[in-house]
């Protein structure tokens, strides 16, 4: 269709939203105003609710004397031109109170732009919808009521769930999900002849043979299951011909199973938690690394030496489910990638210190691929564990319905890496970030081990380390990445390696610019410093890890240095903040898809204990107001810290990193645990704090009470009070608080509330 003046023109599918109903403009409707579900009416509800394509359109505009609505969901809008809006908009009409509306039946359902035109001449977004796309052909502010940008309306938005089809090379497939089992054919369209016993066929990351499902004559592989047990069933399908010829690896993810964190899983439901491998849980102390050998003696401060966290002990933990206690559905963990094991400099080098890899932050096996290893047969890190013990952990996770995001670590390699050996012409010459972080944002290097790679001017660097990433996320089922040091790369990386995800990773999606599918690959960086709305784009990465949440609730509720009702005022526009464009530092960013990552406190930051005041009754009080805050915080990611769930006092980093304790807690520590298991087990039990909207019911300096709500789904009312002991109760009967916290209307000093219908 052509959508006509002042629309996109490319045809690029888009992420949908959910407009709000009411305020200056908007749209009203089950579709528009929610998640395009329509709940069967009982039997004295009365009429059955409207179809959700039935879609109000509104606008409040005192003293205008026509206002006409127009999009690419009408045939003639193409026609409509400043002066001539009869030609194929919408007319609106007034109630003579200067609020306008017109009703229609929009066809066919699914995504689509439209503006108002007010008096003829003046083209406007919708006030009412923060869900804006940039108008590339007026340009101009993308700012409510502004013409620089066309308002999105997803029209009964539901995630697609028929059969995906597609090709990767030589392999054409179709994927059909249902609820407990799959069918799967796969075609080779090639000119040569499949080598089947030269080939290598996975599933979940153990050799499954698929011979007895091809039909050599068509050249298809046909596989279907029933009966399956909710989980991810991902193939891994490395075919060889029989004059050697490697085809393009074919990847298909496969999630069973209709709960919100199987097959009903959209982005908006993750609940992360945070895990510095080696500093967690050491379950094969076998593996653990000498410290005196070779020059990892010099390292002579114990927080900066390896202390033999691993993946096994994170399994152990998942087995005993620590996680499902906390509502958690995703994991962040270090990047896997084999590390130098030598002494490295400090960043500042003024600083004298040595630090061992333990982080996992100066890999060395940079480029491995299946078909390349750069000189490193096992490019895992051995202090981790095995490959095997990798899988053996992603396939526990994804069984419990936990999703598992590595940190991925591209904008620079260790010196000693083969990769830096093999192409030294990849990596920008030696100039230290010292002093220097904006100026050579790009191509300086953290220390003098750590060489900067060069991907704007070197195309074949940016294949081979996209290429390691591919590899790295079929070959492991990983479920997303966190980008490091995204600021530091040049764009052309971020935006090859989203492209290659799209086509490579992301082969059982249908909408690829929205991270709403069980599917879908999440990437969210790390661009500190102004930088965080820049990279957040359908080409670049869905969200990033947000800074300016965590200005705003170390303010407000660790260090209490700003208010309550600041930071209500910060956190109901931030909510939605990202998901339209800005002109930011570095050009244009935002867009609908957009999932932030909110977090309190991580590896880079003073622990946010010690933030709060320390090891007190008060600071751990703090901390369980952020904790709340944090897992109530609506339609974003919540990103746990480890040791932030039970209180963990720290400094500048290494101080900020200390070894994650399961037992021995005190009194306070075990209520820390507590509050946060029960406000993440509520955010997993309540849509509303997934995927819902946040508006205030109170606010003051030291209290706020805000609602969560979401089409479809039960309210939730939450209370953060910073002072003394008072009374209130949710406006509504019939609500209990989720925390234990508060009862009879009496909410204590110092706590928060969660109250949920009993």
């Amino acid at each position: 269709m052509d959508a006509g003046p002042g629309y996109r023109r490319d045809g690029s599918p888009g992420p949908s939203f959910r407009p709000p109903c009411g305020g200056d403009g908007g749209t009203s409707g089950d579709a528009s105003c929610g998640d395009g579900e329509v709940p069967m009416p009982e039997e004295d509800a009365g009429p059955p609710p409207p179809p959700c394509n039935e879609i109000t359109f509104t606008l409040r505009r005192p003293g205008a004397s026509s206002v006409w609505v127009s999009g690419s969901f009408l045939a003639d809008a193409s026609s409509v031109w400043p002066g001539t809006p009869e030609a194929g908009a919408l007319e609106m009409v007034d109630d003579g109170s200067g609020n306008w509306s017109v009703t229609h039946l929009v066809e066919p359902v699914g995504r689509h732009l439209y503006k108002f035109i007010v008096d003829g001449t003046t083209w406007i977004a919708d006030p009412g919808n923060d869900q804006r796309e940039w108008d590339t052909i007026t340009g101009g502010g993308c700012q409510p009521d502004g013409a620089g940008c066309n308002s999105v309306l997803s029209v009964c938005d539901v995630v697609p769930t028929g059969p995906v089809e597609g090709r990767v090379g030589d392999l054409e497939y179709r994927v059909e999900r249902e609820s407990d089992g799959y069918d799967v054919t796969i075609r080779y369209v090639g000119s040569g002849t499949l080598d089947l016993a030269g080939s290598t066929t996975r599933l979940n990351g153990e050799d499954v043979d698929l011979s007895s499902v091809y039909d050599a004559s068509t050249r298809t592989f046909t596989i279907s299951r029933t009966g399956l047990a909710p989980n991810k069933y991902s193939y891994l399908l490395r075919l060889r011909t029989t004059g050697g010829a490697n085809l393009t690896p074919l990847f298909l993810p496969i999630w069973i199973g209709d709960d919100y964190r199987y097959g009903g899983f959209s982005w908006t439901d993750g609940i992360v938690y945070q895990i510095f491998t080696d500093r967690f849980a050491n379950g094969d102390p076998s593996n653990d690394i000498d410290n005196g050998e070779g020059t990892l003696a010099q390292v002579t401060d114990r927080r900066s030496q390896w202390q033999g966290g691993d993946f096994a002990g994170i399994t152990q933990q998942i087995r005993d489910g620590y996680f499902e206690e906390m509502g958690i559905n995703a994991l962040w963990i270090s990047s896997p990638i084999l590390n130098s094991h030598g002494s490295q400099p400090a960043v500042d080098p003024g600083d004298t210190r040595r630090f061992s890899s333990y982080h996992s932050y100066h890999p060395i096996a940079t480029g491995h691929t299946h078909l390349d290893d750069y000189g490193y047969p096992n490019p895992i890190e051995p202090a981790f564990g095995t490959p095997e013990e990798l899988h053996e952990l992603v396939n526990e996770a994804h069984a419990r319905g936990i999703r598992v995001i590595p940190d991925f670590v591209a904008n620079h390699v260790q010196i000693e890496a083969n990769i830096y050996d093999r192409h030294p012409e990849w990596f920008f010459d030696y100039e230290m970030c010292h002093d220097n972080w904006d100026r050579l944002r790009v191509e300086c290097w953290f220390t003098s081990l750590m060489p900067d790679v060069d991907y704007g001017g070197n195309p074949a660097a940016v294949d081979a380390v996209v290429a390691h990433a591919i590899w790295m996320i079929q070959e492991f089922d990983f479920d997303g990445f966190r980008a490091d040091a995204l600021k530091h790369m040049d764009d052309v990386f971020t935006r090859e390696l989203r492209a290659a995800i799209v086509e490579q990773v992301e082969t059982t999606v249908h909408d690829h610019a929205r991270p709403f599918e069980p599917a879908s690959f999440y990437m969210v960086g790390e661009s500190l410093g102004g930088w965080a709305r820049y990279h957040v784009r359908e080409d670049m990465v869905q969200g990033q890890v947000d800074e300016g949440y965590y200005n705003r609730a170390k303010a407000s509720l660790l260090t209490f240095s700003d208010s309550l009702s600041s930071l209500a005022g910060f956190a109901i526009g931030n909510d939605t903040a990202y998901r339209s464009p800005q002109s930011t530092m570095g050009g244009v960013g935002g867009y609908p898809g957009a999932v932030m990552g909110n977090f309190f406190g991580n590896h880079d930051q003073w622990r946010a204990l010690t933030e709060a005041g320390g090891a007190t009754a008060q600071g751990y009080a703090r901390l369980r107001l952020a904790q709340t805050f944090l897992f109530t915080s609506p339609y974003n990611v919540p990103m746990l810290y480890q040791g932030d769930d039970i209180g963990t006092l720290g400094g500048q980093d290494p101080d900020n990193r200390a070894f994650m304790r399961f037992t021995g807690l005190s009194t306070e520590e075990q209520r820390s645990l507590l509050n946060a298991q029960r406000a993440g087990r509520a955010r997993a039990e309540h849509e509303a704090l997934r995927r819902g909207r946040r508006e205030s019911v109170l606010v003051e300096t030291d209290f706020w009470a805000y609602r969560v709500s979401h089409p479809g789904a039960e309210d939730v009312y939450v209370v953060l009070n910073r002072g003394g002991g008072r009374s209130w109760s949710p406006p509504v009967s019939g609500y209990v608080d989720a925390l234990g916290n508060c009862t009879g209307g009496n909410v204590p000093a110092l706590s928060s509330c969660i109250y949920v219908p009993d």
